[in-house]
């Protein structure tokens, strides 16, 4: 690599070349602006001409690439020069750029890309003329600018062009440095900046318990001109303290409720800056956001509903977290809340390996996301102030419906301003621009074009609002074409204010409220922290009067789930929930997996239902209605949506052991038949392509449903497909002196634990072996493999805390007794191989998880998996203490503090591994008489 370079340098002497008339047209522009002085000048060349050889060098290093290995397979530039096999020929590299850099190397490349001279010049002649027009307006405006600068401008020393995508012919906001102070220069209208900010300054001045000015939300100080803005420079600052830290969340929960109310969307976290206690919002372009309404799922009219019903809450408003689902930002959440540090999952980057060699090559790298100046403090933590979010959101939204206020007239102040509107991700622009500059493009541009046709015309059938019309997308490519992110805009009339006051009027601010609760949750990629006891365990426990307590929490809680439903006319069920996917937790309409979604929900309401039939709980009016409609969304969304994973929790396996569950409960021959349709998903790329591996995502856990699945069927099909998955895994271990472990997505180096870690893992392997499945052989291989997972585990042990050290990357605490990745979980899988083979050192593991659990105790949350009912499970299963003294802690802390979900706390999830539906199924399950399928050991 260049001395103290980058990537972007590798070509930086031929595009130089290509780029010295562009500079040179520049300079010549730039001396006619003669207001500027002759350093300020020299300052805009070099800032224009840098930002243009970096997007030249983006947009051709694939075409040099090309072109160099051309060059070696052609020999190299002299005799002697080694073929194809030089992969460390710098010989070979330098020859390439010197001829690259030659004057008319691009003109005899014409035959092979004869769009790229035309295409070169159409960039280059918009960023000097961007560049020229921002000289110009430099030279006009300076004197206006002393109220952004807290004096006068003095002469410019820097300018650094280039933040944010570009727009309209090169446009980007750019930064400007004066002596003494910073400007941002914005080359689009601003006058909904300035409306903005004289929409808080009248809210705040009758605000009840106002903060001071310095220490309320606002934006910029911005100085709107003729389509275009200057902006006060906002510095990021961490906060000083608790104090403040407090202050800025609940300032947080005023945006939601100010940009709920403004029809705001796309306020991520590059368009935040924290000055201490004061988020300030720094771009407020897109307000007056109407959401197109979205075809039918064809999952029933409750999906549909709900779905309008989330798109219209302040989750639209980009602050609270959501997960990206594409490829390039697959599970990563660039929200101004959220977007955490050791929160997001690494992501593909395109860099050029090798450089300098022959061998040069682009590949994706995984890199670390870049950090945004959203947050407050260096280690944000998010989960210690949801509550002051939730207040803030609450008091604003208030202030705002008091008697008296004409949201109308509020509103108002925006007409005539022009305000913009997201059509498509921008980074479908993006992957689509880098599509149309390939060199394979350049050789073929109407193809490509024809092509970028085609995809920007598909993604506008799944994305309602995207252009359709092939003037309007022609419009697009040309944009992407010049390398720019195309942008619609319009401007704010009667009519758009209008609609949003209408739209935030008939607002369900209950469930906004929900939705805020349920929604941070998915800042947190995994629970690596234990969350705040609630208080500690239930006080005075007792087991008296059980079995009318148990039925008539069980009655209370089935219909609180119940009544949490949205309900279609066709009488469909679902409910709006935080989900947990591969990709992290995010707010939407359940999905049909079990943790999470309509399977774990469904099967607890027909559970309900069987027991309530056998005499064991309580008739609740309802239910039954429940659980059909629920079933029929289930069943369209398994038909009609993508199955994520291969795993027992989050996919195709939680599908199979969700309907031989039902076949348990309701005893119907159709609901083993399904089971046995959705298996047929762990026979294909599901498994074959898996990178998850663990029990609750991944392929391991398919063994044990497939297992199930054969003795329920008993055909042997399905043996042969967990053994698929069993010699997977083999292949994908890790083996040393500790034991054997797997790598995964999000812990690379391998963890312990059951539900994403080796033991999970072993447990399935040492299931497979004592299975009819595979050959003799390999069921030994199998077990010998699961023995190695469990030594590692074992590593892990740490007498002096008598618990197994969580090694996961991030983790907060050392020490879990949770089912997901603490010592229950590790308990009830040794203590159900013991059962099965009768192994002593199984059983003494599983007791050692015991004295783990009870060490810690009760007092966390009513969750299966991370929670209370996870370990009441484990220590009941085992017979370790009094059963009433177990049961009675379950029944007294419900009775006292009702429902406690994980890191969510009080946030409404009906879900059966992380909420209601979870407590309910173990209320259910406390009758020594019932026999339900057990979710924890897929059983």
């Amino acid at each position: 690599m260049p001395e103290g370079g980058s990537e972007s340098e590798w070509f930086a002497g031929p595009v130089r070349s290509l780029a010295r008339p562009w500079r040179e047209e520049l300079a010549r522009r730039l001396a006619a602006v003669d207001a500027l002085h002759p350093e300020e000048r020299d300052a805009v060349l070099e800032a224009g001409h840098t930002a243009l050889l970096r997007s030249l060098h983006a947009k051709l290093s694939r075409l040099f690439l090309i072109e160099l290995h051309a060059l070696r397979m052609a020999g190299g530039a002299e005799p002697g020069a080694e073929r194809a096999g030089a992969g460390s020929d710098t010989q070979t590299w330098a020859a390439f750029i010197e001829l690259a850099g030659e004057e008319g190397y691009l003109d005899k490349l014409t035959g092979r890309y004869p769009s790229v001279g035309a295409r070169i010049a159409s960039v280059a002649r918009l960023s000097v003329a961007a560049t020229t027009t921002f000289a110009e307006r430099l030279a006009a405006d300076r004197a206006l600018l002393r109220p952004l600068l807290a004096g006068p401008a003095g002469r410019m020393g820097a300018v650094a062009f280039g933040a944010g995508d570009s727009h309209r012919g090169g446009l980007t906001v750019s930064r400007v440095d004066f002596a003494d102070a910073r400007v941002m220069y914005k080359p689009r209208p601003s006058e909904a900046d300035v409306a903005l900010g004289a929409l808080l300054d009248e809210l705040f001045a009758d605000f009840p318990g106002a903060p001071a000015t310095d220490e309320r939300i606002r934006v910029p100080r911005t100085l709107a001109r003729e389509g275009y803005g200057w902006a006060e420079f906002v510095h990021h600052r961490y906060c000083a303290d608790d104090t403040e830290l407090a202050a800025f969340y609940r300032n947080m929960g005023h945006w939601l409720a100010v940009l709920r109310f403004c029809g705001g969307t796309d306020m991520h976290a590059e368009n935040m800056i924290a000055t201490g206690p004061v988020p300030v919002i720094v771009d407020a372009e897109t307000l007056f956001d109407a959401p197109a309404p979205f075809p039918p799922s064809g999952r029933g009219d409750a999906v549909d509903v709900a779905a309008a019903a989330i798109r219209r809450t302040v989750l639209r408003t980009g602050l609270l977290p959501v997960r990206g689902t594409g490829f390039a930002l697959g599970g990563v959440d660039i929200s101004g809340v959220g977007a955490l540090p050791g929160q997001q999952p690494l992501i593909p980057s395109p860099v050029i390996a090798d450089g300098g060699t022959a061998a040069a090559r682009f590949q994706v790298d995984l890199v670390t996301m870049p950090t945004a100046a959203n947050h407050p403090s260096p280690t944000p933590v998010l989960s210690a102030y949801w509550d002051r979010i939730l207040a803030g959101f609450r008091e604003m939204t208030a202030h705002l419906r008091r008697p008296g206020v004409d949201p109308y007239r509020l509103l108002s102040r925006f007409e005539g301003a022009r305000a913009r509107r997201i059509l498509r991700p921008t980074q479908a622009y993006v992957d689509i621009g880098r599509m149309l500059w390939h060199p394979a493009s350049l050789h073929d541009e109407a193809a490509a074009v024809e092509r970028a046709r085609d995809i920007l015309r598909r993604n506008a059938e799944v994305l309602p609002g995207a252009p359709t019309d092939r003037a309007a997308i022609d419009a697009e490519i040309a944009d992407l074409l010049a390398g720019d992110v195309p942008m619609s805009g319009f401007t704010v009339d009667p009519t758009a204010v209008r609609n949003t006051v209408e739209d935030w009027r008939t607002a369900d601010f209950a469930l906004e409220e929900s939705v805020i609760q349920d929604a941070l949750v998915g800042a947190y990629l995994n629970e690596r922290s234990l969350p705040a006891r609630v208080q500690a365990a239930a006080r005075d426990p007792h087991g008296g009067d059980r079995e009318r307590r148990r039925r008539a929490l069980a009655a209370q809680l089935v219909r609180r789930l119940c009544d949490g439903a949205v309900r279609g006319e066709d009488g469909t069920v679902t409910w709006i929930s935080p989900v947990f996917t591969p990709a992290g937790w995010s707010i939407r309409v359940l999905p049909a997996d079990l943790y999470t979604g309509q399977g774990g929900v469904a099967l607890t309401l027909a559970e309900y239902v069987a027991e309530a039939r056998a005499g064991r709980a309580d008739e609740v009016p309802g239910v039954a209605e429940a659980f059909e409609g629920a079933l029929r969304v289930l069943i369209s969304t398994e038909d009609r949506t993508p199955t994520p994973s291969a795993g027992a929790f989050s996919g195709a396996a939680s599908q199979v052991w969700t309907w031989l569950a039902l076949h348990r409960v309701l005893g119907e021959d159709w609901l083993r038949e399904r089971a046995a349709g959705r298996a047929l998903l762990l026979e294909g790329p599901l498994v074959d392509d898996d990178v998850e591996v663990d029990l609750l995502n991944g392929a391991a856990g398919g063994i044990v449903p497939l297992l199930n699945l054969a003795a329920a069927t008993g055909q042997d099909r399905w043996l042969g497909a967990a053994a698929h998955i069993g010699r997977r895994l083999a292949g994908g271990a890790t083996v040393d002196a500790r034991g054997a472990r797997w790598t995964t997505r999000l812990n690379p180096e391998g963890i312990g634990g059951f539900a994403h870690g080796t033991t999970g893992i072993g447990w399935a392997l040492a299931r497979l072996a004592l299975s009819e499945a595979g050959s003799a052989a390999e069921r030994r291989d199998w077990n010998q493999l699961a023995e190695l997972a469990f030594a590692y585990q074992e590593s892990l042990w740490q007498p002096e805390h008598g618990n197994w050290l969580d090694v996961r990357i991030g983790a907060e605490e050392d020490f879990f007794t949770s089912w997901c990745h603490g010592s229950a979980g590790i308990g009830i899988g040794m203590l159900d191989l013991h059962r099965r083979t009768g192994d002593p050192a199984r059983l003494d593991t599983a007791h050692r998880a015991a004295r783990a659990c009870a060490a810690e105790g009760f007092g966390w949350s009513h969750t299966l998996c991370h929670g209370d009912l996870g370990l009441w499970q484990f220590l009941t299963s085992l017979d370790f203490g009094d059963p009433g003294g177990l049961d009675g802690e379950i029944l007294t802390s419900l009775e006292q503090r009702g429902p406690v979900g994980g890191l969510a706390r009080e946030a409404f999830s009906p879900s059966l591994m992380s909420g209601l539906s979870g407590v309910v199924h173990t209320l259910l399950r406390m009758h020594r008489a019932a026999r339900l399928p057990d979710p924890l050991l897929l059983d």
